[in-house]
């Protein structure tokens, strides 16, 4: 099936384009994120989701749990449940990833205070 492009919807720091919502089998979500350039996508973990990103465009620096990677395109990630991780885009430009959540059954985001 090909992706219904929808909307951007803007989050402050990031922008967020769905893709699959409700169309893939129960419990998975597909979207492509663009953080905004110079913007930091705060610490966050989720309750029961995997989040699997794929690098499409731009660098970061992408922290899950105790380390921080360098991102760049092409480069694949696994976010487990209940694992803190965060995005700091220092560049000019988006950083842009897809990204698939497993297990979804709707936002299970928890916020960290920094």
């Amino acid at each position: 099936m090909k992706a219904k492009v929808k909307n951007l919807i803007d989050r402050g720091t990031y922008r967020k384009l769905p893709l699959f919502e409700g169309e893939l089998p129960e419990g998975s979500y597909a979207q492509i994120v663009e953080i905004k350039p110079r913007q930091t996508v705060k610490r966050h973990y989720h309750e029961k989701q995997y989040e699997l990103f794929c690098i499409l465009s731009g660098e970061a620096r992408l922290g899950i749990g105790e380390t921080e990677y360098p991102a760049r395109p092409g480069d694949i990630f696994l976010v487990k449940p209940k694992t803190v991780h965060w995005v700091v885009n220092e560049r000019d430009e988006p950083f842009r990833l897809f990204v698939v959540k497993l297990n979804y059954h709707g936002d299970d985001s928890v916020w960290l205070d920094e």
